[in-house]
């Protein structure tokens, strides 16, 4: 189960972003997850929730985007493959239609994190009012 190191990783990268743009609560955290991945998206967001606790991440609303792979041949092919050719659930092996060469994975094979949401400043100043009672 590597969805948990993959979640710490994003987990760590939208903090960092929520504390740049000065929030210390994140409200939604969106994911970029690429078909020809081997992350499990349910996963992937349980893993996230569950070590969120604590953090400017607890509480968020986590979501999933699934990436279409596209793939591209040195022939001129570019297109979304019909299989990922997943042999025994390995590393995609794409073979172009045009040509039978093997094709390079352009779009597909990322995790990553796509956006975050954080309250607006003026309901930040307003938390923090609300804290301070």
């Amino acid at each position: 189960m590597h969805e948990i190191s993959v979640a710490s990783g994003i987990l760590d990268r939208a903090i960092t972003a929520a504390e740049e743009h000065g929030a210390d609560r994140i409200d939604a955290i969106t994911i970029e997850i690429g078909r020809a991945t081997h992350v499990n998206p349910e996963q992937l967001v349980f893993c996230l929730e569950t070590i969120a606790d604590g953090t400017a991440g607890e509480g968020a609303t986590v979501r999933t985007e699934t990436v279409d792979p596209v793939a591209v041949c040195d022939c001129g092919w570019r297109d979304e493959p019909d299989d990922l050719g997943l042999v025994g659930g390995f590393a995609p092996d794409v073979r172009c239609p045009e040509c039978g060469e093997r094709t390079e994975l352009v779009r597909g094979r990322e995790c990553r994190l796509a956006s975050i949401e954080v309250p607006e400043a003026g309901d930040r100043t307003e938390q923090t009012a609300t804290q301070e009672r």
